[in-house]
């Protein structure tokens, strides 16, 4: 399987902990959001990305494939 971007919206802002906690991810705060860009391998990249995501106890608004 090729890599492929995807766009992980999350519920509010990030702090500078927490934006440690995804390195080499793009990071984007927008009213009210952050968007997480990530250039994955495969399902098992996702799968580990959206644990991170609830380990951090932040709220998935969506997730996107955008490439």
């Amino acid at each position: 399987m090729s890599e492929r971007q995807y766009e992980f919206r999350v519920r509010g802002r990030l702090s500078p902990h927490t934006l440690h906690a995804f390195p080499g991810m793009d990071v984007t705060e927008v009213p009210a959001q952050t968007i997480i860009c990530a250039i994955l391998a495969d399902d098992g990249e996702v799968r580990t990305t959206l644990a991170l995501i609830e380990s951090l106890g932040l709220r998935l608004l969506s997730i996107e494939q955008v490439m």
